[in-house]
């Protein structure tokens, strides 16, 4: 890809916002769109579109084309399970903050599950009532802000955070309606490939081949099965991936991290 100047990554004037993985598929090729801006979503970004790069490139040859792609929520496995599969060269680009990248990105990842699902239950709410006012649409958000995110502040000093506004920031909600959940059942399975890097990381990749080379032979949860992982339909997954990460991030030595 970077013989091939197929990644276009650095902000300038005049770019589109926001980033993606296409692939270019007379040349066999994947191509990666992005804006970095100096922060840690930089890498994030890079290493998650990377790993629909890296599944795009095992089944470039798949015929029919269509099969080279799974189903969403199996295309976002790819990509944030490679997240975590890059932590060995975050050092490369944190330094000497890399403990806090660490601890930064597991977390996030953790608490990112009942945000999507709030996304997904907010858009429930609004397509199943659309004379719904502004006004009241705020009202739903903050009402389900309280539910799934107590941790967070609705009495902020900024209006469009406080009463319940945030959620016009999220673009998917206007341009991809119900695809977020795909990401929370992704980040669930993310999190179990997680868990298996702590504790033997080649075995953990082997299970990733398994599950990209598939391309889009099987469902979601066939998928899933063929490369001896759990369904995050299952309870159990869940509850194992998230008692995985919160016994790490209870046991994480935070000194020196402001």
């Amino acid at each position: 890809m970077l013989d091939g100047e197929l990644l276009d990554v650095l902000s300038t004037e005049g770019k589109a916002g926001g980033g993606y993985c296409t692939s270019l598929p007379d040349y066999e090729v994947p191509f990666i769109f992005a804006n970095f801006n100096g922060t840690q979503e930089d890498v994030e970004v890079v290493t998650h579109e990377a790993g629909h790069a890296f599944a795009g490139y095992l089944n470039r040859k798949r015929v029919p084309l269509s099969s080279c792609w799974p189903s969403m929520e199996a295309c976002e496995v790819h990509s944030m399970s490679m997240e975590f599969f890059a932590w060995p060269w975050a050092e490369g680009f944190f330094g000497e903050d890399t403990r806090k990248f660490y601890y930064s990105h597991l977390s996030g990842a953790l608490t990112f599950i009942p945000y999507g699902t709030m996304v997904d239950h907010f858009q429930h709410i609004i397509y199943e009532q659309p004379d719904l006012t502004p006004a009241q649409r705020h009202g739903v958000w903050k009402e389900l802000m309280g539910i799934y995110m107590p941790w967070m502040r609705l009495d902020g000093e900024i209006p469009f955070y406080s009463e319940g506004e945030h959620w016009q920031l999220k673009h998917h909600i206007y341009s991809s309606p119900f695809y977020y959940i795909d990401y929370c059942l992704a980040q669930t399975v993310s999190l179990e490939f997680w868990a298996m890097i702590q504790k033997d990381l080649p075995d953990a990749w082997r299970h990733y081949m398994a599950y990209a080379s598939q391309g889009g032979s099987a469902t979601f949860t066939d998928l899933l099965k063929n490369a001896g992982l759990k369904s995050p339909f299952e309870e159990s997954c869940l509850r194992e991936v998230c008692q995985a990460a919160r016994e790490w991030l209870a046991n994480f030595d935070l000194t020196g991290i402001a």
